[in-house]
Formats: C-alpha cells, sequence, structure tokens
C-alpha cells in the first residue's frame, strides 16, 4: 500500500497469527488499527509454515485454558468468516515404546487429560497406521477429538474481517526507530512513520529487537527450529491420525496429499528466515524409517519455522512496566495457532482495559499469569 506518514490509535508490529488476529478483534471493537510487517505478505514465518492441528492434551495448564477458550470460534466461526470449516476430524495418536510405556501411563493418568485421552491397545493403534513397525508400539492411546487446522482460512478470514471493519496492513516494512513523544509512540522506517498511542509488540521471535528500540528490557524470547518435510509414503495414508512419539521426538501426518513428517526438533537459534538443516533432514527420515516400514525414496517438500517461546512455557501478554503504550503479545511457542482465537480477545481486552485486573480473563487465567512483569527480574 503506498502511504506516507499514518496516524492510527493502536500500531500492531507484526503480521503473524498473533499481529493479524489482535487487530481483527480490535478493529471489530471500532479501534483504529494498522498492522506492519516487514516482509513481503501476512504470516511468512511461523504461521505460514505450521503443521497446526488442535489438539486437546497440548501444553501447559495456561495454554489448555486458552485453546479451551479458542474452540467455540473455531467450531463456529462469526458469519462470513470462512467458506469452510476451520476444523477437521483428525484424531491424534500418541505411541510408547518398550521402554515408554510408564510415560504413556502417566500422560493417561493426568487429570487435565483424562476426558481426551482414551488407552487402546496395540493392534487397534496398529490398525489405525498400518505403517507402523510392530516392534515400535509397546503401548498406545489416542484423541479423538484432535482436528487439522485450516491455518490458512483461518489467517484470510483474520485478514478479511480486519479489511472489511477499515483497518489497514502494510507489508514490506521495517521499523527504525520507535520512540515515545508526548504520548505518542512514533514508528519511522525508511520513507514513512506510523504514530499511535499504543503499540502492540507481535513479531515473533524479533520481539526482543522490537523491545530494544523502545527501549524497555528483553523477555529472553528463545526462538527454536522446527523442521518438517513432505514425503509420498506409497501407500494409503490419507485417514490416518497425527501420530507422535510419546517423548515427543518424532511425529507424522496426512498434509495435502502427502505425509508430513518432523523429527520434532527445538534448536535454538538466532530470529531468522529458518531453513531446515540437512543434519536434521537426515535425522527425520532416519527416524521415521526406523518406527515405521515406510521406505523414503524422496522428499517432496522441506521446511523450518521459529516456535518462540519465553522459559515457563506460556504466552507474554500485558502491558510493559517501565514505558506507557507498549504492549506485548509474543512466546506463543508452539500453540499460536490453536490459541489465537481466545488470546486476541485477552489480548484486546487487556489492551482496551476492559477487564479488571484482580479478575480471570477466561476460566484459572489470571492477568499476571501472561504479565510481561512476570519475565522481568
Amino acid at each position: 500500500m503506498n502511504i506516507r506518514d499514518k496516524t492510527t490509535e493502536v500500531l500492531i508490529v507484526g503480521a503473524g497469527i498473533a499481529g493479524v488476529s489482535v487487530a481483527y478483534e480490535l478493529a471489530q471493537r471500532n479501534v483504529q488499527v494498522c498492522v506492519v510487517e516487514v516482509e513481503d505478505y501476512p504470516g511468512y514465518h511461523a504461521t505460514g509454515r505450521s503443521a497446526a492441528t488442535f489438539v486437546n492434551c497440548y501444553g501447559n495448564d495456561i495454554i489448555r485454558s486458552i485453546s479451551a477458550a479458542s474452540k467455540p470460534f473455531f467450531d463456529y466461526p462469526p458469519q462470513g468468516f470462512s467458506d469452510h470449516p476451520l476444523l477437521a476430524k483428525r484424531g491424534a495418536l500418541f505411541v510408547a515404546g518398550k521402554d515408554q510405556t510408564g510415560d504413556l501411563d502417566s500422560f493417561i493418568s493426568e487429570p487435565r487429560n483424562a476426558r481426551f485421552l482414551k488407552s487402546i491397545g496395540v493392534l487397534e493403534a496398529l490398525t489405525k497406521v498400518p505403517a507402523l513397525r510392530r516392534a515400535s508400539v509397546s503401548a498406545a492411546a489416542f484423541e479423538k477429538e484432535a482436528m487439522d487446522i485450516d491455518v490458512n482460512a483461518l489467517l484470510m478470514g483474520y485478514l478479511r474481517g480486519l479489511r472489511e471493519a477499515g483497518g489497514m496492513l502494510v507489508t514490506g516494512v521495517k521499523i527504525e526507530t520507535l520512540r515515545r513523544i508526548e504520548g505518542v509512540w512514533e514508528a519511522k522506517v525508511s520513507d514513512r512513520s506510523f504514530s499511535a498511542p499504543i503499540v502492540v509488540n507481535a513479531a515473533g521471535a524479533w520481539g526482543d529487537q522490537i523491545a530494544h528500540l523502545a527501549g524497555t528490557p528483553a523477555m529472553g524470547l528463545l526462538p527454536k527450529r522446527r523442521t518438517a518435510l513432505t514425503i509420498d509414503p506409497q501407500v494409503p495414508h490419507r485417514d490416518w491420525p497425527l501420530t507422535i512419539s510419546i517423548d515427543e521426538t518424532w511425529y507424522f501426518r496426512p498434509e495435502g496429499g502427502y505425509l508430513l513428517i518432523s523429527p520434532a526438533d527445538e534448536t535454538l537459534c538466532m530470529p531468522c528466515d529458518s531453513q531446515p538443516d540437512e543434519l536434521d533432514i537426515a535425522k527425520c527420515i532416519n527416524l521415521i524409517e526406523r518406527v515405521t516400514n515406510i521406505k523414503i525414496r524422496e522428499v517432496v517438500s522441506k521446511r523450518a519455522g521459529l516456535r518462540t517461546f519465553v522459559p515457563d512455557g506460556s504466552p507474554v501478554c500485558g502491558y510493559a512496566e517501565d514505558v506507557k503504550g507498549f504492549f506485548w503479545l509474543v512466546g506463543q511457542g508452539g500453540y499460536g495457532i490453536q490459541t489465537a482465537p481466545a488470546l486476541s480477545v485477552i489480548a484486546s481486552d487487556l489492551i482496551l482495559k476492559q477487564k479488571k485486573q484482580s479478575g480471570p480473563l477466561v476460566q484459572g487465567i489470571m492477568a499476571e499469569d501472561l504479565s510481561p512483569a512476570r519475565m522481568i527480574d
């Protein structure tokens, strides 16, 4: 979009799922909002490379509470949001090897998992995924309610709703300076500036860099690379569930006519346009060939994305305490897609101060659970 200086009520830095979803939610509340993105199109990094599946048994208690609060949006999105469902039935199969059955038993017996997980026999597991080697499965559990998420439909729905509500997205701009002058943030790029009393830092792995520009302490964000390949397994696989080792060292699931496979790596790295490492590719192929009878002759595609965490594994969502009008929305880790609907509502409530700080944001979550203050020594 060819514009010059722009003044708005809320300036959002980053057009991944976090930035776009909160922009949508604010725009629905008649807030003037502008999203700026350094890449040429939204969702370029973690969002566009996600293998998102809505799994109820993922994450810590805070992640699970936000996911549970997000589920109604996925099931019943607003009218006109998408022309087809955001979720599709998939199921999730958790597999334990011979030395991992205790870990699986503990996982199943966790009270928070009890309503979703069912222990199943080895033969039933092999019926669901015939390619699994018998020797690699000593025990298994199944989550029937796990669903594929149509990430593109979710992102496009948010963008469409943002535009229809008068919000703005500007791509291909890198913030060079960020200063607060007389109660207003001014973000300078090469040939223009953006001004707003509130800045939302939804820059993902680059969040600490934006904080540095604003003169506020970093969160200590931890970007971790995750590798994924697609292959043709040469066997019928369209109805296979998401299949995960209980120690989370590999997983696979159908995707776009192929089989997506991953070594579930979490390699700490600097913020970057992440690319698959050849060692991780080889490791992935070796792992999948070891636990299945699939012979991988060709890699159809390969990708890597950054999943950005903070040390306690929960998102950071709240105003910085040392500078006014600077709002953090980072650290969703690998759960940004499935938590986006509820987290964007939580963030919007906090941005507009429409929730009492003393009350719960959603069931079981208080503002201090997400506050950036918890990360500052």
